[in-house]
């Protein structure tokens, strides 16, 4: 528990492990020894708490000797294990060459080691893998190796029930025939049924044929051929562990790892890939491994099994749906389904990071995972298997709903819940208030790291271009470091966000309202829907800043109306509550992690055993409310939803356990405690009426705010956000708080905390009074040790002491400088060299302006100038008034970080949304001078330089993203 002496000394200067981290893009293992010194040490003092890195690929250099895996790339790795424990700072590895998709040199695609896929063809009994691997070679960012081994996993006979109108089956009768025994080597004489069935047995066959065979995915930069490793066998992560134990962990690095508490390996979104007709990834484990759980054969399933996925799992189509004519075959098809993704879960857990994590924990490493991403996997349950859980602003775009769904495991088993911020369509282009609205929104869910999506001003090689080496490609990442205007402030933007970050990690997490579900294929590419009907792109600011959430509207739970009231809710597979680690005790669920007050079930299917778990639950006074009539996204960018009539009304997997289903969800809506409804919007009712109250709830709804709370023994942290941004109005809003006690307000850009002004208690509970800005956050600490009726605060009034009209101006500009030449010679033989470009900085002094005008309207200035711009006035106070605050109101910086100085004091930084500045202690009776500095984005410099003229990286043209020459620059 925080003591108030450690709060302070906390908020003060918060500690480097409370602060934002970096994602680090090397140009492989090109960079000299000084190079990445400087690089790790500009971070540090720039205020980051760690650094993540990867190597990126980088043309026309010598992959033996720079790639992923050579000599230079682990003598890279082990300097900056070392340069950044030296500093306190956290570094994480990532678990393979390019993405995290683990790779390894060791292994070829008939490696059991390696990742394969189980492919079909249809009436012939072999795959062309020459003509499949031919086709591939024109993927944009994942282009295949050779494969040239296939192994037989069955043959299924199936009969077609509709074709297309090119005569293409596109549904089959569910009753097949496995004749998988029937092959004898690769030859088969088999006779379909003639009838003596009748009419069922009647119609054309297809014989499927299904193969396993090598993905052949690689990935770059890498010094020799380095090959994805299986997810689904235990062979991939054993052959893992074995390189990293043999090659990268050397004992001097292990030595240097004992030393740094915050090591980490990260294993990004799961971009793995299949090339063949089947869409399904596989391994020799797989079909045994699935009747073991699951109590069947899946062989006589496959062919409703294979499908088409274009790049995440949430955008597949399944090629053969099951005729439902007289049948139950789609309901049964379904549930198979169901239990395959279920299997690779299982698999995915057990043979990947079960033995992963405990591996890198040996070795003093923690494992932090964007779980399941983009696989047919569950998306939370992994979660329990990895020491933080992570996800990312890309493909969840700022939609709170889409952070929730990982919050309720991480909340549950005690993670650290993180998220990689920062990945837009974009670079360059847009203010930090944009980037600082996706941390706010990520906080309020609970996320209590963020690693900034990137660094890269590191030196690239030659032909690299003002402003820097791009690493993550000229698109999907900000750039957060030193070539930025507004990095001159990062220290106090860290600062800032490492002090709320801090706060909100203390004590345990208070989440009103658990919602069970299971995420099998969860749309990841919310960030990618940004298309009007007409085709047109929408672009990030209008898609972050004005839709979904910012119009209020969410994806999974729909009705706004627990948010509205204040209430806390997050989702979670319900076979999470079986996890003996999961306890209700007092009608909560795990009364030392979030503390659900009810469940929530919702989706039509359920799992039995959850069902009965539940039951028991709810028997001992757990609140439990069943929502029908529901709908939830399946895949946003063609506007795809799941619709739900009746909640829990049938079981989730092929179990034939329906009937006993149903007999739970009759008892246990006997229960005093537990209720159905029909419409979502009578949820908050329902609940209330269940007896349930918010901890921290709003009286009145309010459409603008959302909150997030933290109890800490006898204090409590309540987190509020305005998250209307760009459409909102400032706003008022009354709380009332579980238990009496003292409320301060907590300043995390000045880093003090004083009493506030507006709160009282009563009847229990405590109320605070607050208002908002659009945008704004502000955090609350309720003390419960102290008496509010002890302290009787003095009500203060706001007015205006000066109103500061006139400014001298001067405007750094930002353009291309010199390109430094760097070298260096290991006395290995050859010498590397770095070319880093630099900025040069001009400085336009624009003079006296009354107005304070758009740099583009000023003719000293103009459209195309970029960097940082210093604002000097003077003011006089005739007299300081006993116990008032003194609030400089900037008004608006544009959305650009900066600081105030106020009589030669030292910078004070200030929220972007809304830029006001406690300046109490500064001010004095008689003349003062204010200094602000604000920055902007290198936008309106690379414009005019034409920056964003070339040609786009081949993988936005996989995304459907290539622009016209009529739209070259459509932001």
């Amino acid at each position: 528990m925080t003591t108030p002496a450690d709060l302070k000394r906390a908020l003060l200067d918060p500690p480097i492990e409370s602060r934002p981290e970096v994602r680090w893009w090397l140009a492989a293992a090109c960079h000299t020894d000084a190079t990445l010194r400087n690089e790790i040490e500009t971070a540090h003092s720039l205020g980051f708490g760690g650094m993540e890195f990867l190597a990126m690929p980088e043309a026309n250099i010598d992959l033996p000797r720079y790639g992923w895996g050579s000599e230079e790339w682990l003598h890279d790795s082990k300097l900056i294990v070392e340069e950044t424990t030296k500093r306190g700072m956290s570094v994480s590895f990532t678990s393979g060459a390019n993405w995290s998709n683990a790779n390894l040199p060791t292994i070829d695609p008939e490696h059991p080691a390696a990742a394969k896929e189980l492919d079909y063809e249809r009436d012939v009994p072999r795959i062309d893998l020459k003509a499949l691997f031919r086709k591939g070679e024109d993927h944009p960012f994942d282009k295949p190796a050779e494969v040239k081994g296939q192994s037989l996993v069955a043959v299924v006979a199936a009969r077609i029930a509709n074709k297309d109108g090119e005569g293409n089956a596109i549904s089959l009768y569910p009753e097949t025939i496995d004749l998988s025994k029937d092959v004898a080597g690769e030859a088969l004489e088999w006779t379909a049924p003639g009838g003596h069935n009748g009419d069922r047995d009647r119609g054309e066959w297809r014989l499927f044929y299904f193969w396993m065979h090598g993905t052949g995915q690689t990935a770059q930069p890498s010094s020799s051929v380095n090959y994805t490793v299986n997810y689904m066998d235990p062979d991939g992560c054993e052959a893992l562990i074995d390189y990293w134990k043999r090659v990268v962990f050397t004992p001097d690095l292990l030595r240097t790892l004992s030393q740094n508490d915050r090591a980490q390996m990260y294993m990004d979104s799961l971009e793995l890939t299949c090339h063949g007709a089947g869409g399904l990834f596989w391994g020799h484990t797989v079909e045994a491994e699935f009747k073991k759980r699951r109590g069947y054969s899946v062989i006589p399933y496959l062919p409703f099994l294979v499908r088409v996925t274009r790049m995440m799992a949430c955008d597949s189509t399944f090629t053969y749906e099951p005729s439902t004519s007289g049948t139950s075959g789609e309901t049964a098809i379904d549930k198979v389904r169901f239990d395959i993704v279920s299997t690779f879960t299982d698999l995915y857990i057990e043979n990947m990071l079960r033995p992963f994590r405990a591996f890198l924990n040996s070795v003093n490493v923690k494992l932090r995972s964007e779980i399941s991403y983009g696989l047919p996997f569950e998306l939370s349950r992994p979660g329990t298997e990895v020491d933080g859980v992570e996800t990312e602003s890309l493909e969840f775009a700022s939609q709170i709903d889409a952070y929730r769904l990982l919050a309720g495991v991480a909340h549950l088993f005690g993670k650290q819940y993180s998220s990689e911020t920062g990945a837009t369509t974009r670079n360059f282009m847009l203010n930090q208030q944009f980037y600082d609205q996706i941390i706010n929104t990520q906080l309020a869910v609970g996320c209590t790291k963020t690693v900034l999506h990137g660094w890269a001003s590191m030196a690239g090689a030659e032909g690299t271009q003002w402003p820097g080496h791009e690493g993550m490609w000229p698109m999907f990442s900000e750039r957060f470091d030193y070539r930025q205007p507004g990095s001159e402030f990062y220290g106090l933007w860290c600062k800032a966000l490492g002090r709320t970050q801090h706060v909100l990690r203390q004590g345990k997490p208070r989440i009103d309202v658990g919602i069970l579900r299971t995420d099998h294929a969860t749309d990841n590419l919310i960030g990618f829907a940004t298309r009007r009907e007409d085709g047109t792109r929408i672009s990030d600011e209008e898609a972050y800043g004005k839709m979904w959430m910012r119009n209020r509207e969410n994806h999974w739970w729909q009705d706004l109306g627990m948010q509205d009231a204040g209430w806390t809710y997050e989702f979670f597979d319900g076979q999470l509550l079986r996890d003996p680690r999961v306890k209700m005790e007092g009608a909560m669920v795990q009364p030392e992690g979030p503390g659900y007050q009810a469940l929530i079930i919702y989706q039509s299917a359920l799992n039995p055993d959850v069902a009965k778990h539940v039951l028991g639950w709810a028997r001992a006074g757990l609140r439990v409310l069943l929502v029908h009539n529901t709908s939830e996204v399946k895949y946003l960018a063609e506007n795809k939803f799941f619709h739900y009539p009746t909640a829990a009304s049938r079981t989730q997997g092929l179990d034939g356990r329906d009937a006993e289903l149903a007999n739970t969800i009759e008892e246990l809506l006997k229960l005093p405690n537990a209720a159905e409804i029909r419409h979502q919007a009578e949820t908050v009712e329902a609940l209330r009426r269940l007896g349930v109250r918010g901890r921290a709830e709003f009286e009145g709804p309010n459409q603008s705010v959302v909150s997030h709370l933290r109890e800490d023994g006898q204090r409590s942290y309540l987190y509020l956000y305005h998250f209307l941004y760009e459409n909102g109005e400032p706003t008022d809003l009354r709380v009332s708080l579980e238990d009496e006690g003292a409320i301060h307000r907590i300043d995390t850009q000045a880093g003090s905390i004083t009493l506030h002004r507006a709160s009282r208690a009563r009847e229990g509970r405590t109320t605070l009074d607050v208002g908002l800005s659009p945008g704004e956050t502000a955090l609350f600490m309720l003390d419960r040790a102290v008496d509010p009726r002890s302290l009787q605060p003095a009500i203060l009034s706001a007015h205006t002491a000066a109103k500061l009209s006139e400014w001298d101006l001067t405007v750094e500009s930002w353009d291309a400088g010199d390109i430094e030449v760097i070298t260096e010679d290991r006395g290995l033989g050859y010498v590397s060299t770095e070319h880093k470009p630099r900025a040069a900085i001009t400085k336009i002094q624009v003079g006296k302006v009354t107005s304070l005008l758009p740099w583009s309207a000023l003719p000293q200035v103009g459209p195309g100038v970029s960097g940082t711009g210093e604002y000097r006035t003077r003011f006089t106070l005739d007299s300081l008034q006993p116990d008032a605050r003194h609030i400089l109101d900037l008004g608006s910086t544009c959305g650009g970080l900066g600081s105030v100085s106020v009589n030669g004091s030292a910078p004070r930084g200030f929220d972007t949304s809304a830029p006001k500045v406690d300046v109490t202690d500064l001010v004095k009776e008689g003349q003062n001078e204010v200094v602000v500095r604000v920055s902007s984005s290198l936008n309106n410099r690379l414009l005019a330089r034409g920056y964003y003229d070339g040609e786009q990286h081949p993988l936005m043209k996989a995304l459907g993203e290539w622009r016209s020459q009529e739209e070259k620059n459509p932001f």
